[in-house]
């Protein structure tokens, strides 16, 4: 029976698969911040203000766009993530557009032996809670990592998104918010304009929003807020609608569709 950490190695793959599907996506428009844009959405931008002088941590960062927005605005960046090719790409795009940023490839659960020094701000964004085992563990790098007083952030999906579904013009669960085990997939393609991947296996790991709050606390992480929001970034499905705004919502905004996070070192 395969381990988590093997079922981590295969989303490895997985990810460097990806990387250079995204690389050439619309969805990231690598062009776009290669002329001087920002990869930064709203949500992060009110979740950290202003980020000047500060260090930052970015927690399993892909091939770095996002790290290296946040050091356009003034921050002392440093990315972490588990894929090679990302890693590589990331590095490439930092000299490309000639900003100064440090990338590092690992796990996370095995960051504190490779990465040393402690940061104002960490920070997680968009699609990565569900790709860790264990929450507690996290807890504890983010904890290893925070200075204190300290800003950890997550930006993510709520956990209740895709649980129900419009069904002949009314809202139906179809899906379970209390999940056990983890999830396991058989993938050929990726999120960003759906471009096609060599089949390969995925896994992830459910979580409630109360587990998520309560390993940061067992780790010695204070919650000093938690907003649930019916909007999402992108359209995860066809009965999501683009408000004015930007975001995507659920008619009538029934359920949570994001969740952000702030937490401390006490």
């Amino acid at each position: 029976m395969s381990t988590n950490e093997e079922r981590m190695r295969r989303n490895q793959h997985a990810w460097n698969l990806r990387t250079a599907a995204h690389l050439e996506s619309d969805f990231y428009d690598v062009a776009s911040f290669k002329a001087g844009g920002s990869s930064l959405r709203p949500l992060e931008l009110a979740e950290l203000g202003d980020v000047r002088g500060k260090s930052l941590l970015h927690l399993m960062c892909h091939f770095g766009m996002d790290t290296l927005s946040w050091a356009r605005m003034g921050a002392e960046v440093t990315g972490a993530d588990f894929s090679p090719d990302a890693i590589a790409k990331a590095r490439e795009l930092a000299a490309e557009v000639g900003v100064d940023a440090t990338f590092v490839c690992a796990n996370v659960y095995d960051l504190p032996e490779v990465l040393e020094g402690t940061y104002d701000i960490v920070v997680m964004t968009y699609g990565v809670l569900y790709w860790l085992p264990d929450l507690v563990a996290l807890g504890r790098v983010v904890a290893r990592f925070l200075k204190p007083g300290g800003i950890f952030s997550v930006i993510e999906s709520h956990p209740m998104n895709g649980v129900a579904s419009w069904v002949d013009d009314h809202l139906e669960v179809t899906g379970r918010y209390f999940r056990e085990g983890r999830g396991e997939y058989e993938v050929t393609e990726t999120y960003a304009d759906s471009r096609p991947l060599p089949p390969h296996p995925e896994s992830t790991w459910p979580f409630t929003v109360g587990e998520l709050v309560t390993a940061l606390a067992t780790a010695g992480l204070r919650v000093t807020r938690v907003r649930e929001l019916p909007v999402d970034v992108r359209q995860r499905n066809p009965e999501l609608v683009q408000d004015q705004d930007g975001f995507w919502r659920l008619p009538g905004d029934p359920l949570p569709l994001m969740l952000t996070l702030t937490a401390t070192i006490p």
